[in-house]
């Protein structure tokens, strides 16, 4: 059910209250940092009782402590930014340190030495601090901060901030395809996966990170410390301007006891906020054609050479932030408010414009199309030469010519053109108006004769407000408003228009009207009862909302929502969800029609609220943190295509050969021999499936943590970090209790409610999740404590909720499903089912139980030929044992070396397999439940390993130049990939080929990247005006010379592992799999003869499992020797560059600059390719035709003030 925006406010600001009155009650990870140091004499004797102050320089906040008998403070719960130290002591002058930067989540270690006695006049001693330590001698979390400035300079795709996650020693972005239908798509050859969570940052991959070979699905963002994830997939909620970010910090390894959830990494980003001067940017970047690259079917010998399409993308916005003036009307002074010092406002806005061909221009410009004679049921097209011999439905042969259509008597028909056909009986009447609602070909030919030419456009519009305030000096409060509206509307394969009949099909990936769109509200109080007791809370809310509308629902794309009425069906388009055309596939032996129809509507809202409050004590040599964070979820979900689809899907096809063949018994009564008459026919699908999802529902769980942290300065030289965290993630119910779970051991549908066996979520809880958090810092390995040892472990739980499948989606919940092969298994097919001819005419019956909620607490055998799910109730949180050595050596000034074994093993991994009948390959049903062929089961059972040694070489920002390069090195094993894997969702993809010894899976990880160097860089090039060089050169000379900025990103990477496929599971190795010269010249990675098809029974029980010559026939489950993921795609490279010119007008102000940016993403235009194909029973077998983003030009304006 959906929540108004006014009543979810309601409810956060009350809630928000509750955690301003009861401040301490919940404790939880902020984006806060802290500075320590030590106060010294100039005989290097501790200072006890010195004043210490710390001023924030740009909204001039500060916060005031002493130091202790050992000379030692603490100034903690800061917000990241530049700061000035104020240091008083009798009898010496005053200290101050300048230009000290705090960043996200850090402890920064100062030395606060006075260096002469006070005398009577300059009684001030100023010293800059930017050169503070680089090595964290306080801290063993491993992570990296990523600067503002980095952030805004650096060369990243459609604005994406997450990208420079890639940065960090561990991180990767997972190649496309690698994580199922997650990442979106960044390649242009129209392959790779796409999903609607992928409209928001598409072009770019969206949010997809794995750290340390944790699966995508196991990070943790926040922003401005509150949690920032939508629950659907696993990934990001809001989006910021990149201009409005301070900074953003990645942890991955070992986290403190404050931070949990995550087995990957953790994804801190800071919002700027307003300080005492104005402060804002203008900008404008645009992306075309001009200088640009297109994929290789536009180059020379392209198969569209000359017809490069255009992509048109405008990125634009600003912010700006200051202090806030309430002017006075009248007499007086001008402001009736003033509030430098005090009262603070920062504003963002971004919008983008995106023009572009249906993902990225590679989709293959042809699809196929019925041929003119066709429609009218002459298929003499399909003779080609030759004979065959074709298996009849009652036994026996017979020979003919290849492509030959049969009458029910099996004797070829003449001229193969049913008007020949006597016995045949009439034309179905949907059959044929559908056919001839597909557009005329284009071109000549059976296959790829119509040419399309899609188009996508994205819209884009954002907008954040931040207010903070400053109550008094020991109390100060924030919030945060952001809003964001996502469309993208991509074209149907066959525009309006060109049907002939005027019954235009949907018909296209991905095609309609997509929308994500993402709210937040965050409130946060900070309140210093004392210099060493701090209390900070924060609450927030986000919103996120995303979906598709297929072309004709509700209207989508202008197509006619009851099209599938209009062409002679019924009982199709007989429900307000059930718009638009059936989901129909035509696949003869050799070539198929292009799909058309849908699963029907896709929506997802969820609401995400976060409470938490941070309590940090400063005592002794301790500095002490502890409480609790809770957050709950509630989600509404309508997934049209999930339960079999609302309208159906249908596959046609032939016992002759191709995708649905095992759903003919021979030529006969049945079958033509040709899917495309069998359908005009009206002869019966060779699978079919219908069901309803149900709902909308409304699910909600809970996540809640205990932690304690103690951070622990044993002496000047050892710093411990201990603590130990609670996780309880509770498993989801459902508001009406409208869920159901299949119970293996009864064959019985199991209904929640207060009265069920398990209660209302159907499950047990893991309530065992402690976790402890060890970790240290020593740095007394070199006098000058520029060489530091750090290391530690960590126990972390973490969730995976994306991957569960729904229990909303069984039946008696008002969800229901049927499917059935009506030819070969019908006992599957709905009551009432049309067998026979003509079967979409005379109504194809709605699933058994369709809007039945059975009662609450009771339990019920379900239908025949139902698909269900079964979620193991006895719940396993998954967890991970993280480990971490690491030497840091700040070798030079400003210059950092590091080199670190990270490792982790990961438990209760969730898992994804079909425990019914199925029998097909890769993935197969295990037959733990018999008397239904698709059972999937949610289990707690996968394991992984993950080992590495990752290197960084680090320079701080100095004399115009920063670097940040990282080598990691590292072997990612796991037996399952989880819920998303390479190639797609769900059992049959991401199951195991032998269910009945998982183990046998045990390989590399889809994410496994052995090898990967990243070199990222920001260059004030050393000309001009207050540069090194030609500082003193004439103003006009300097506009030309001075001012030149060259920022580049640089990544270079193993490319990903892949599996060597027979129809979906795994092959025997048989030879040599290294290609010949032939083929190497023809582009072939592996050398076809050296695999097989499998021959190992998964079931030794199984019969009449192989052909004549000893093949498997695919009747059984087979599984290969080959391993899993044994061979590796092309290694790939990418430069991303940029150069700015910098023009400061003075004359405005000191800060006013103008920027001229130009930008070159694959500057060198390299060809990045993916895995090649995979299946030995495909004609380009060893081929990688996948192609990555190819050279991207950008231009941009920005003005900066």
């Amino acid at each position: 059910m959906r929540i108004t925006l006014n009543r979810s406010v309601f409810l956060f600001t009350m809630m928000f209250a509750c955690v301003l009155v009861f401040s301490g009650l919940a404790s939880a990870q902020n984006n806060k940092g802290s500075i320590i140091g030590t106060v010294k004499d100039p005989n290097d004797a501790v200072v006890p009782n010195a004043k210490v102050k710390v001023t924030n320089n740009a909204n001039g906040e500060t916060r005031e402590t002493t130091s202790d008998d050992s000379g030692d403070f603490a100034i903690t719960n800061i917000d990241p930014g530049n700061y000035k130290i104020t240091v008083e002591a009798g009898g010496f002058k005053t200290l101050v340190l300048t230009n000290l930067t705090v960043e996200t989540n850090s402890r920064v270690p100062v030395e606060a030495r006075f260096t002469a006695v006070s005398g009577v006049v300059d009684n001030v001693v100023t010293v800059s601090a930017d050169s503070a330590p680089l090595v964290e001698s306080e801290t063993s979390v491993r992570g990296d901060i990523i600067t503002g400035r980095e952030v805004t300079d650096l060369p990243i795709p459609q604005r994406n901030f997450t990208l420079l996650a890639g940065l960090s020693p561990g991180v990767t972005r997972p190649s496309t395809g690698s994580v199922g239908v997650l990442g979106g798509n960044n390649r242009v050859d129209g392959g790779g996966n796409s999903s609607t969570e992928s409209t928001r940052f598409r072009e770019s991959g969206g949010s997809v990170i794995s750290a340390n070979g944790a699966r995508v699905t196991q990070n943790n963002f926040s922003l401005d410390g509150v949690d920032n994830n939508e629950s659907q997939f696993g990934q990001i909620a809001v989006y910021p301007n990149p201009d409005a970010i301070a900074e953003f910090k990645i942890e991955t390894s070992v986290p403190s006891a404050e931070s949990g959830r995550a087995g990957g990494a953790i994804i801190s980003t800071t919002f700027k906020s307003g300080g005492n001067a104005i402060h804002g940017t203008i900008f404008e970047n645009y992306q075309g054609r001009f200088l640009s690259a297109g994929a290789s079917q536009y180059g020379v010998g392209g198969a569209n050479a000359g017809k490069n399409p255009n992509y048109v993308t405008h990125n634009y916005g600003g912010t700006v932030g200051g202090p806030i003036f309430l002017p006075r009307v009248g007499e007086g002074t001008p402001f009736w408010y003033d509030g430098r010092n005090r009262s603070f406002f920062f504003v963002s806005v971004a919008g983008q414009r995106n023009g572009t061909p249906a993902f990225g221009g590679g989709e293959f410009p042809f699809v196929t199309v019925p041929t003119l004679k066709m429609r009218n049921g002459d298929f003499s097209e399909l003779l080609t030469g030759g004979t065959q011999t074709f298996n009849l439905a009652g036994g026996g042969t017979v020979v003919a010519p290849v492509g030959s259509i049969f009458a029910p008597n099996g004797t070829p028909i003449p001229g193969n053109n049913l008007a020949n056909c006597p016995t045949c009986g009439g034309l179905s009447t949907f059959g044929r108006n559908l056919l001839n609602a597909y557009p005329l070909p284009t071109e000549a030919g059976l296959t790829n004769n119509f040419r399309r030419n899609r188009a996508e456009r994205s819209n884009v519009d954002s907008y954040d407000v931040k207010i903070d305030h400053r109550i008094s000096d020991n109390n100060s409060i924030f919030g945060r408003y952001s809003f964001s509206k996502n469309s993208r509307i991509r074209e149907n394969n066959f525009p309006l228009g060109t049907s002939p009949n005027s019954n235009d099909l949907p018909s296209g990936f991905g095609a309609g009207d997509e929308f994500g769109n993402s709210r937040g509200i965050t409130l946060g109080n900070t309140h210093t009862f004392s210099p060493t007791i701090i209390n900070d809370a924060r609450a927030g809310w986000t919103n996120v909302e995303i979906g598709i509308n297929n072309p004709g629902i509700n209207g989508s794309l202008g197509f006619n929502p009851n099209v599938t009425a209009s062409l002679g069906a019924t009982n199709i388009n007989n429900c307000g969800t059930c718009e638009g055309v059936i989901l129909l596939g035509i696949v003869d032996p050799n070539f198929s029609q292009e799909f058309v129809g849908d699963g029907g509507p896709f929506y997802f809202l969820s609401h995400n609220y976060n409470f938490a409050d941070t309590v940090t004590v400063v005592k002794g040599n301790s500095i002490f943190k502890f409480g609790t964070d809770l957050r709950h979820r509630r989600n509404s979900n309508f997934d049209g295509g999930r339960n079999g689809g609302i309208k159906g899907q249908y596959q046609y096809g032939t016992s002759v050969g191709g995708f649905a063949s095992g759903g003919y018994p021979g030529i006969g009564p049945n079958d033509s021999g040709s899917a495309v008459a069998n359908f005009l026919l009206g002869y019966q699908p060779g699978f079919m499936s219908r069901g309803t999802p149900g709902g909308p529902y409304t699910v909600q769980n809970s996540e809640m943590a205990f932690f304690v942290q103690d951070d622990w300065k044993v002496n000047s030289d050892l710093t411990l970090n201990l603590g130990l965290r609670y996780d309880l993630f509770t498993a989801p119910t459902e508001r009406f209790d409208r869920m159901s779970n299949f119970n293996p051991a009864t064959g019985r549908i199991e209904v929640a409610g207060e009265s069920a066996a398990l209660g209302r979520d159907l499950a047990n809880n893991d309530k065992n999740n402690f976790g402890p958090r060890i970790g240290f810092a020593y740095s007394g390995l070199m006098k000058s404590k520029k060489l530091i040892l750090r290391g530690g472990y960590g126990l972390v739980y973490t969730t995976d909720v994306s991957g569960v499948q729904p229990l909303t989606a069984n039946p008696g919940t008002g969800a229901a499903n049927y499917q059935c092969n009506p030819l070969t298994n019908p006992g599957g097919c709905a009551a009432g089912y049309p067998f026979g001819r003509n079967p979409f005419e005379r109504g194809i019956p709605v699933a058994p139980g369709d809007g039945v909620v059975a009662t609450r607490g009771s339990t019920f055998i379900p239908a025949a030929g139902t698909s269900l799910i079964y979620n193991d109730p006895n719940r396993k949180d998954a967890y991970v044992h993280q480990y971490n050595a690491t030497l840091q050596y700040e070798f030079a000034k400003n210059w950092l070396a590091e080199i670190a074994y990270v490792g982790s093993l990961s438990r209760n991994l969730l898992i994804v397999r079909n425990i019914g009948n199925g029998r097909n390959q890769g993935g197969p049903g295990s037959r733990q439940v018999t008397a239904f062929d698709t059972v999937t089961a949610t289990e707690y059972t996968a394991k992984a390993k993950y080992d590495s040694m990752q290197s960084k070489l680090e320079k701080r920002f100095s004399d115009g130049l920063s670097i940040l390069a990282s080598y990691t090195w590292s072997k990612a094993i796991d037996d399952n990939p989880g819920g998303f894997c390479f190639g797609g969702t769900g059992a049959a993809t991401c199951g195991p080929d032998n269910p009945l010894r998982p183990e046998l899976d045990r390989g590399l990880s889809d994410l496994d990247v052995p090898h990967r160097f990243t070199f990222a860089s920001v260059y004030d090039l050393p000309f001009g005006k207050g540069r090194k060089y030609l500082k003193d050169i004439p103003t006009v000379a300097d506009f030309f010379i001075g001012g030149w900025q060259f920022n580049n990103i640089i990544t270079y990477q193993s490319g990903p592992a892949y599996t060597v496929t027979w129809n979906g599971g795994r092959v025997d190795l048989v030879g040599d799999p290294t290609p010949t010269a032939t083929q190497i010249a023809q582009g072939i990675q592996l050398n076809v003869a050296a695999f097989r098809a499998p021959r190992t029974r998964v079931f030794s029980t199984d019969t009449n499992c192989f052909n004549g010559d000893g093949s498997p026939n695919n009747n059984c489950p087979m599984i290969g020797t080959l391993g899993r993921n044994t061979f590796r795609g092309e290694n790939q490279f990418y430069w991303d560059a940029n150069l700015f010119k910098n023009f400061p007008i003075s004359s405005i102000s000191e800060a006013f600059n103008v920027q001229v940016r130009i930008s070159a993403y694959n500057f060198l235009n390299n060809v990045n390719r993916g895995t090649p194909i995979a299946s030995i029973t495909d004609g380009n077998f060893g081929k990688d035709f996948a192609e990555q983003r190819r050279r991207q030009m950008e231009f941009a304006l920005k003005i900066i003030f």
